[in-house]
């Protein structure tokens, strides 16, 4: 194949995946026509509590099931693929990962035939300046960061460091271009829940829980009786 790949990477806790994942991952890969999305549970997170994250397997396999649900929903082949990256040598995922050093492993696995696009909501990047070595992490990868309700790009120009935006880039209403990549919004995908709230509802025993996941996660939930 002659031309670039474009490769999505979606890393989280996933604790559990859930609907407003997928829609996420849907539309970043319909709008920006990436070829594939790796999603990849992460290890141990560097700015989250990881006391009380569910064990690594239990996340992946049920990120493997919403990758399955994906594909088969767009009637495609290895379009949503889930990943070990962030699992540790024994599979653990005892491990504390850095984003910088994820998306160089893939970049370093895939190599000059692809270009990796980093998904994230908009709550996540507005904490990017806190990340490790985020200057190589913007020479690495371009970004798709899902907006919410009421998000401005001027918020978003507002956490990035000024000698990273590229001194002569026009001025647009859903990207920022910076010297060595683009930070993409992607619009209306919004989804009002998370997997905190969707653990909470699992151990009020509420059946509501079940619609914000798809129905072979929702299963294994029930089935391992997880979040009780």
């Amino acid at each position: 194949m002659s031309r670039q790949l474009k490769i999505g990477l979606f890393g989280g806790t996933f604790d559990p995946i859930h609907n407003g994942h997928l829609a996420l991952a849907r539309a970043a890969r319909r709008r920006f026509h990436l070829d594939c999305i790796y999603f990849i549970p992460s290890g141990l997170p560097p700015h989250k509590q990881a006391r009380g994250l569910s064990p690594f397997l239990h996340r992946y396999a049920m990120v493997t099931l919403a990758c399955a649900h994906l594909s088969r929903a767009a009637r495609g082949g290895d379009d949503f693929l889930p990943s070990l990256l962030e699992a540790a040598p024994n599979l653990s995922g005892r491990r504390r990962y850095y984003s910088v050093d994820t998306v160089a492993r893939l970049r370093r696995q895939l190599g000059r035939r692809a270009r990796v696009y980093f998904l994230l909501g908009a709550d996540a990047f507005l904490t990017l300046p806190a990340w490790k070595n985020l200057r190589r992490l913007v020479r690495l990868c371009d970004f798709i960061v899902a907006t919410r309700p009421g998000f401005r790009l001027a918020e978003a120009r507002r956490v990035l460091p000024a000698d990273l935006l590229a001194p002569t880039a026009r001025s647009s209403a859903r990207e920022i271009r910076l010297r060595q990549s683009t930070i993409h919004l992607l619009t209306g995908v919004h989804a009002d829940i998370s997997s905190s709230r969707i653990r909470q509802l699992v151990r009020t025993d509420r059946a509501a829980w079940r619609k914000w996941v798809p129905p072979s996660v929702a299963d294994y939930i029930e089935h391992l009786q997880l979040y009780r």
